[in-house]
C-alpha cells in the first residue's frame, strides 16, 4: 500500500505491518515473484547501482514474520472476510449518522433551554454517599468506554480491516483496548473515520445520557435517581472527550495528526525537541541526538510543540473547572464525616471507606514507583 514516499507491507492474518522504502518494496516483490536470494541481490545492484545486504534484509523479513526459516511452521490463520463487517457498515450508514446528529442536536437544544442539564462539576455528586458516588461513576462509565472502543473497532471492520476489541488492564483497572494495526493496509484517507469514531461515540453517548436525564426528571431534586446519575455519567463522558485534546499525549486526535501529516513518531520527537530547546535556553547541552529524528517529524515538531503547550494550558483549565473543585468538595466531605459522624455510623463509615478507596490506588502507584527506583539503583 503506497503511503507517501514509503510502501506499507504487511500481513492481515497476523496483523503485522512495516513501512518499506520503494526500493525495499521492489526487492520484496522480486522475492515474492520467485527469484532466489542471489538473483534478487544481483537484480537490486543492477537496478539501483549499489549492493544490498540480503542476509540482513531476510532477517528483517523473518522478524516481521513475512517469511519463515527452514523447518519453521507458519503460524498464520485463515483470513477471509472479518466478522461484524455488516454491523460496521450499518453503524456508519447515512441513517445512523442522521440518528447520531438528531440525538446530539436535541441534547444541545436541551442544554440551551434547560440549565440543570448543562455540564457542571456539581453533577458528579449524584448521591449523598461519597462512596456510592465514586463506585457509581467507576462502574457506570464501563458501558460508555465499551461503546467508544467498539465504534473504533466497527469503523475498521466496515473497511474489512481485522480490528480487535480486547479486555486489558492498567495496573488494577480493567480497560477495553482496540487494536487498529490493520489500518495500515488501507489508503490514508480511509483511516480517519476509524481514528475519530471513538470521539463520535463519546459525543453521542454524552448526548444520549443528557436526554435520558431530562426524560427521567433530573430536576426533581439534587439526588433524583436515575436522572442525576445520568447527568453525572454525561459529564464524565465529556471529560473523556476533552482528554483527547491533551496534545502532549498519544490521543485519538494525535493519531489523526500523525496520519494527516505523514509522521512516524511525532510525540517522541516533539518531547525531545522541547527538551533540547529548554536546555539550550539554560545554556546546557542538548540531551537528545536530533539526527535520530525522522525528517518529517523534525519539520512538524517545530510548530506542533505549540500544540503541546496548548494541551498543558487546556489541562490547567480542566483542573480549575472540574478537578480542583471536585477534589476540594470530596475531601471536605470526608473530613466532615470523620470529625462529626458518630463512630461506626453510616456517615462515619462512608467517610472511612471513601478515604480508603482514594488512598489505596495512590499507595499502589507509590509502591510500584519505589520498587522501580530501587531496581534502577541496583542495576546502576
Amino acid at each position: 500500500m503506497p503511503d507517501g514516499p514509503d510502501i506499507i507491507v504487511g500481513r492481515r492474518d497476523i496483523d503485522t505491518y512495516a513501512a518499506f522504502p520503494a526500493d525495499g518494496a521492489e526487492l520484496l516483490r522480486r522475492l515474492q515473484a520467485g527469484a532466489d536470494v542471489d538473483e534478487a541481490g544481483r537484480w537490486y545492484e543492477e537496478r539501483y547501482g549499489e549492493a544490498v545486504d540480503m542476509a540482513d534484509f531476510l532477517q528483517t523479513l523473518r522478524d516481521l514474520k513475512f517469511v519463515c526459516s527452514p523447518g519453521e511452521r507458519d503460524a498464520s490463520v485463515a483470513t477471509g472476510r472479518p466478522g461484524w463487517q455488516r454491523l460496521g457498515r450499518i453503524a456508519f450508514s447515512w441513517p445512523a449518522w442522521l440518528l447520531y446528529l438528531g440525538i446530539c442536536g436535541f441534547a444541545l437544544y436541551l442544554m440551551f433551554r434547560i440549565p440543570y442539564v448543562r455540564p457542571r462539576y456539581e453533577n458528579l455528586f449524584f448521591a449523598p454517599s461519597l462512596l456510592l458516588m465514586e463506585l457509581g461513576l467507576f462502574f457506570g462509565q464501563v458501558p460508555g468506554i465499551f461503546f467508544h472502543e467498539a465504534m473504533h473497532a466497527l469503523a475498521g471492520r466496515r473497511l474489512g480491516v481485522p480490528t480487535r476489541l480486547e479486555l486489558g488492564n492498567r495496573l488494577y483497572i480493567l480497560v477495553f483496548e482496540t487494536h487498529l494495526n490493520g489500518l495500515w493496509s488501507v489508503p490514508r484517507r480511509s483511516r480517519y473515520l476509524p481514528l475519530l469514531a471513538g470521539m463520535v461515540a463519546d459525543l453521542v453517548w454524552c448526548s444520549l445520557l443528557t436526554v435520558l436525564a431530562w426524560l427521567t426528571g433530573a430536576d426533581a431534586g439534587p439526588y433524583a435517581f436515575p436522572g442525576a446519575f445520568f447527568l453525572a455519567l454525561a459529564l464524565s463522558t465529556l471529560l473523556r472527550l476533552a482528554w483527547q485534546f491533551y496534545f502532549y499525549l498519544r490521543t485519538d486526535v494525535y493519531q489523526v495528526f500523525v496520519t494527516a501529516l505523514h509522521c512516524v513518531d511525532l510525540h517522541r520527537t516533539t518531547k525531545e525537541y522541547l527538551a533540547n530547546g529548554t536546555h539550550r535556553l539554560l545554556r546546557r547541552a542538548a540531551p537528545y541526538d536530533e539526527e535520530r529524528w525522522h525528517p518529517r517529524d523534525r519539520q512538524v515538531a517545530r510548530w506542533y510543540v505549540y500544540l503541546f503547550g496548548f494541551g498543558y494550558l487546556f489541562t490547567l483549565g480542566m483542573l480549575g473547572w472540574i478537578v480542583v473543585p471536585v477534589t476540594v468538595k470530596v475531601l471536605s466531605g470526608i473530613v466532615t464525616r470523620l470529625l462529626t459522624g458518630v463512630a461506626f455510623s453510616a456517615q462515619f463509615l462512608d467517610g472511612c471507606l471513601t478515604l480508603a478507596l482514594n488512598l489505596v490506588p495512590l499507595a499502589v502507584v507509590a509502591a510500584m514507583a519505589l520498587r522501580r527506583r530501587r531496581a534502577r539503583r541496583k542495576a546502576g
